[in-house]
């Protein structure tokens, strides 16, 4: 599957209210060039920790809907907070992963055991209520759907195709004016 083909999908069935987390790179890249009308804070480095700052946003935002977009490269970067989520009884987080089985911005090097896990069941095995692997690009809509329709705690892992990432033109805010932007909106 494409990135950009399961972004669109994201989308077309997230709620026009929830918020959203984008890990750095290709994740945040795909995301930001859906234009989607969610209020969305775009990380930056390090890679790791876009779980617990994700996190950090549903918890303190309960009653609000909270999406990460991220790529498989950051999650594994620290898999313990897979584990740190579960234990925080958060109700409001969904996770989405891009699961191409490599470090993509940081130069396509492929990740340990690429091909040989299921993010899915990583998930499951640390708590999280719901986790599935999408593999099949005729099932991504129907899953992404009946996924962002779901309560509760949820991890997605969408397997993508390895494709050039480049960095395209700078958005056109200053990386600074956007987290003040979100920042105000979170206090309307």
């Amino acid at each position: 599957m494409k990135r950009d083909f399961c972004g669109k999908l994201i989308r077309k069935y997230l709620s026009e209210d929830a918020l959203v987390y984008c890990s750095l790179g290709s994740a945040g890249r795909t995301w930001r060039a859906q234009q989607a009308p969610q209020p969305t804070y775009y990380g930056s480095d390090p890679m790791g920790v876009s779980m617990a700052m994700a996190l950090g946003l549903a918890l303190a935002q309960p009653q609000r809907e909270v999406l990460l977009i991220s790529g498989d490269g950051d999650l594994v970067m620290n898999l313990g907070s897979l584990l740190t989520v579960v234990g925080s009884n958060v109700r409001n987080l969904k996770v989405i992963i891009f699961d191409n089985g490599r470090y993509e911005t940081g130069g396509g090097q492929p990740l340990a055991a690429a091909g040989a896990y299921s993010l899915g069941a990583i998930a499951r095995g640390a708590g999280f209520p719901y986790a599935a692997d999408v593999v099949e690009e005729d099932k991504a809509e129907a899953e992404i759907r009946t996924f962002l329709g779901r309560d509760g705690l949820a991890f997605l892992a969408l397997r993508i195709d390895h494709e050039a990432s480049p960095y395209p033109p700078a958005p056109p805010f200053a990386q600074v004016e956007e987290r003040i932007a979100f920042m105000q909106w979170l206090r309307q």
